[in-house]
């Protein structure tokens, strides 16, 4: 399950929605609107930490027995190179990671109690058409399909893994159909510079122009993981090439002057 249709908001029909599944797919995320650390946090809570606890509650009920969530490489402390999935986790403040890692915590408790088999997929930076927050490589395809300058954030060396959006459909299919038990990290096991990526968006545009840095935002890296685990337990290795995925993603932006940024 991943979006939760106003017909599934109330209890009783969650539960009859559930009652003839046998694995539930969680990639439901709303991000909060509140601006400073604890507005967020408390927006975390209660727009996905309870609704998790909501559907878990529903699916022990209904006897459903998998569950496949989505969560997030940003719950290792960056920068980390080579991470395996027993590194340690919660440095990071960020409120998404840190409700992230409670979802993991109650759906982890979930699967004991009851039994039953869990898949936590720790997603690299997802890309690929249907992208529009603004980050990195949206941004980038922004500014150069309409002739503008990139800008980094200071000099845009310091690397994070990215993965598209196909591998990680794929990615799921294998921990649905194998009903996987355990946390996975999704990603190609590679990084990446937001400068790499700002000037291999240019030259597939047909830019002739130089990414401008802006040195009044610190760079950020991200994690780069080990994904041994997913290959050797799910079979699963990402296979689309970053040029492929980026010239998906340019053609869908091209596809519709209303590519715009959706709000914090």
């Amino acid at each position: 399950m991943g979006y939760w249709p106003r017909a599934l908001l109330d209890d009783r029909s969650l539960g009859r929605a559930l009652r003839r599944c046998d694995s539930i797919v969680h990639l439901y995320y709303r991000r909060p609107s509140g601006r400073s650390l604890w507005e967020q946090l408390a927006g975390e809570v209660l727009a996905n930490l309870l609704p998790t606890i909501r559907v878990l509650v529903a699916a022990q009920a209904a006897n459903v027995r998998h569950v496949c969530f989505a969560s997030t490489t940003t719950v290792y402390t960056p920068p980390a190179r080579g991470v395996t999935e027993s590194a340690p986790v919660g440095g990071a403040v960020s409120p998404y990671a840190l409700v992230k890692l409670e979802q993991e915590s109650w759906i982890r408790q979930w699967s004991n109690l009851n039994d039953r088999r869990a898949a936590i997929l720790r997603l690299a930076t997802v890309y690929g058409p249907g992208e529009t927050v603004s980050r990195a490589i949206p941004n980038f395809i922004r500014a150069a399909v309409k002739g503008r300058t990139p800008t980094l954030d200071g000099h845009g060396r310091e690397p994070f893994d990215l993965i598209h959006v196909g591998d990680v459909s794929e990615a799921f299919v294998r921990a649905l159909s194998s009903h996987a038990d355990g946390t996975f990290n999704i990603g190609t096991g590679a990084g990446h510079t937001p400068r790499e990526l700002a000037e291999l968006i240019l030259r597939i545009c047909g830019g002739d122009v130089t990414p401008a840095e802006n040195h009044l935002v610190s760079e950020r890296g991200g994690t780069i993981c080990d994904v041994s685990r997913a290959a050797s337990v799910l079979g699963f290795v990402a296979t689309t090439p970053l040029a492929a995925g980026l010239e998906g993603e340019i053609e869908w932006f091209r596809g519709s002057r209303h590519r715009t940024r959706v709000p914090a």
